[in-house]
């Protein structure tokens, strides 16, 4: 038997070795008494480490270093087991300081729009740098890698409120009011249906929220009750035309009419204009669905997204919903495998693996106890098609999940989700509380034999927890380092059992297939990419947003014919797909179809299929040093090519472009080179064996930006 320390909840008991905690001790008595509740509560959940330490900062605004021989003597774990997990992760924090946390993101995709010059205007105005907080004890300045919020880019978070188009003078004017204790209170509870009232939706998507749709739908509401006019405000996801958020719809009888970007100011006209009947207003796009950016879509996945309240068990089985289940109920384990695998469905984040064959795996490996997890550690700059879906449609992914625990025998399920996803979190676990009351979760599914129960557990910020041996991992309550294969997850995956790893996308394309058939879903897609994918359009683009299409549509129509070419108006030079370890593709390979095996052909990726757009102002050299810089600062230094290669590589491409002549830069373009096949072919995991991808492919279509000779 493998044992595995702080899961208390699957394995013998351990012999305890009493930790003394040091008279010395800095940790107040009621500190301490709020430690030893957090423990006393949690300390029995399987790998209770992590929601541990997320309680203890929630609590008390960072984890004490006293803390740590307190948390280890609750759990029976070595103070370095805790020591290493808490400094591991990136969200948490040691040290106190600061009323407020701002978190800057500093991915790809918001680079692309000015994040790096409101990284220099944030860092001067608040006159401290990352980890600090200012001299009034207001704010304090934390970098993140990826909020999710990509094509409404810059962003940042305050607390856990996320805001979108960032502009220098919106961060001073955020800032100013996160002093003053001015931010708006979030009121995202669903509203009760008003019968004969005049339907009108306004999301509470988070990306939507970081501009101003609470506000928006705030004031709809204040001015429909100063009025008189009947409303029933329903809060239903984002549509995914970002560009136009906060989009405000209207029910009419020849069907929904779009109107955006609505700021509040924006909402007294549109009452002057009769928008509630539908009626012209200079921010008037017409119905919905006609809009050729929904029209020409295939929405398999985001079917229900925009369209239903996502908090709605009852919106959501009206409009298709549980049918899936309803089939999997009725049909014996290999069937469903079956079904899965017929569908050609394949893993949507990254390596693109056959979903049926792991799930094959799992059903013939015999355990007393087996798992789903959900990765939903979506980290990747230019993808939030993961954080949408959750948000606008939890159900379906919960769905998904319920039916690969039907086909491979598992009883439990976990949701690892990222800290930066707080509305998220709040969707997915009210979604789970409706499921479980109504019996589609929980024991005697729908009055069958079957049973299912799902966690949601909340990451630390670190990106390898992407890679699937690292998430079990940090489920188990340890450090989110990489595990050498075999043997597979599918074999021994969390807490040594058999498990089902996939993420979102891949559970929430399941429903479909199982209820209308692997034929229907063949019927998507070309060659061994069947179906279709969630492309998101991000960085310097100007409509940008989420496009659901079959696999085949092109990288150039998806830039024109969609995007609406860059939001800055200049020529796009260059596109990054598949997120910071994904290839620059240059304007020559725009014509690339969207499908697994044309990417491989140009030493290309799909991932979560995030596009992030750069116009020719872009520099390809700092680009390639982000990579670098970027696997430097995540890797999880289980190997060496990775941990070490990553840092040697941001050290020879600031000595290539530094170089003086073509001789110079010659000898470390080589090195460079060499480099990237060490960590290609010598990491132990994707984000070692992949970071070559963005670097070379810069150097490789972009070689000037490197090769330019400084006086």
């Amino acid at each position: 038997m493998v044992f595995h320390r702080g899961d208390q909840g699957s394995q013998p008991p351990r012999r305890v070795i009493p930790i003394k905690v040091e008279a010395a001790s800095s940790l107040s008595a009621s500190d301490r008494a709020t430690v030893l509740d957090v423990c006393a509560r949690l300390k029995a959940l399987p790998g209770a480490l992590l929601p541990i330490l997320h309680a203890v900062q929630a609590a008390l605004g960072y984890v004490p270093k006293d803390a740590v021989p307190v948390v280890a003597q609750a759990l029976n774990l070595s103070r370095a087991e805790v020591h290493g997990c808490l400094t591991f992760y990136h969200y948490f924090r040691g040290t106190p300081g600061g009323r407020h946390v701002v978190h800057l993101c500093r991915a790809e995709a918001c680079q692309a729009v000015g994040a790096v010059e409101l990284e220099t205007h944030a860092k001067q105005s608040l006159g401290i740098d990352y980890h600090g907080t200012t001299a009034d004890g207001a704010i304090r300045l934390e970098p993140v890698y990826c909020l999710g919020n990509c094509a409404l880019g810059p962003s940042l978070m305050i607390d856990e409120q996320l805001k979108g188009r960032v502009s220098i003078p919106r961060f001073d004017a955020l800032m100013s009011a996160a002093r003053h204790a001015t931010a708006v209170t979030m009121n995202t509870a669903g509203l009760s249906t008003v019968p004969h009232a005049i339907k009108v939706y306004v999301p509470r998507d988070a990306a939507a929220l970081g501009v101003g749709a609470e506000e928006t739908a705030q004031a709809i509401l204040a001015e429909a009750k100063r009025r008189g006019v009947n409303i029933d405000l329903v809060r239903n996801g984002s549509r995914g035309l970002l560009w136009l958020e906060p989009l405000v719809e209207v029910a009419t009888l020849a069907g929904r009419v779009a109107y955006g970007p609505v700021q509040a100011h924006d909402v007294a006209s549109l009452f002057d204009a009769e928008f509630t009947h539908g009626r012209p207003h200079p921010l008037a796009h017409g119905r919905t669905e006609e809009l050729p950016y929904l029209k020409n879509q295939e929405r398999l996945t985001f079917a229900r997204v925009g369209i239903t309240d996502p908090r709605s068990l009852d919106e959501y089985v009206a409009h298709g919903g549980y049918r899936g289940l309803r089939a999997a109920l009725s049909m014996e384990s290999e069937a469903i495998v079956a079904a899965v695998t017929a569908s050609g469905l394949r893993g949507r984040g990254g390596a693109a693996f056959p979903a049926g064959i792991k799930w094959k795996t799992v059903l013939a490996t015999r355990a007393a106890q087996k798992y789903v997890v959900c990765n939903a550690d979506e980290g990747d700059s230019g993808t939030f098609s993961d954080r949408m879906l959750m948000e606008g449609d939890p159900f379906v992914l919960i769905e998904g999940m319920t039916i690969a625990a039907l086909a491979t025998g598992a009883t439990r399920g976990y949701i690892y989700l990222r800290w930066e996803y707080p509305e998220a979190k709040v969707a997915l676990e009210a979604a789970i509380a409706a499921a479980r009351n109504e019996r589609y979760l929980g024991v005697a599914i729908r009055g069958s034999n079957k049973e299912f129960e799902v966690e949601v557990r909340i990451g630390g910020g670190a990106y390898i927890c992407g890679e699937e041996t690292a998430l079990l991992e940090s489920l188990e309550g340890k450090r989110g380092q990489v595990r050498f294969k075999p043997p597979l997850p599918a074999i021994a995956g969390l807490f040594a059992q058999p498990t089902v790893i996939n993420n979102v996308i891949t559970f929430a394309s399941v429903p479909i297939i199982l209820d209308q058939g692997a034929e229907h879903y063949l019927k998507f897609g070309q060659g061994r990419s069947r179906g279709t994918l969630p492309i998101q359009l991000t960085g310097n683009i100007k409509h940008g947003g989420l496009v659901e299409k079959a696999f085949g549509v092109t990288v150039r129509e998806l830039l024109v014919d969609y995007g609406g070419g860059s939001l800055s108006g200049r020529p796009i030079r260059a596109v990054q797909v598949g997120g910071p370890l994904g290839a620059y593709i240059p304007e020559s390979q725009f014509d690339t179809p969207i499908d697994y095996e044309a990417f491989t052909a140009i030493q290309g990726m799909l991932g979560h299929g995030g596009l992030v757009v750069f116009d020719d102002t872009v520099d390809m050299a700092a680009q390639a040093r982000y990579a670098m810089q970027f696997c430097a600062i995540e890797s999880c230094g289980k190997c060496t090519p990775c941990r070490i290669g990553s840092t040697r590589g941001v050290e020879v491409i600031d000595r290539l472009v530094a170089g003086k002549n073509t001789a110079q830069k010659a000898t470390q373009e080589t090195l460079l080179r060499d480099l990237c096949e060490t960590l290609t072919y010598g990491s132990l995991c994707a984000l070692g064996g992949l970071t070559p991808y963005p670097v070379l492919s810069a150097l490789n279509h972009f070689r000037e930006d490197f090769v330019k000779c400084n006086p």
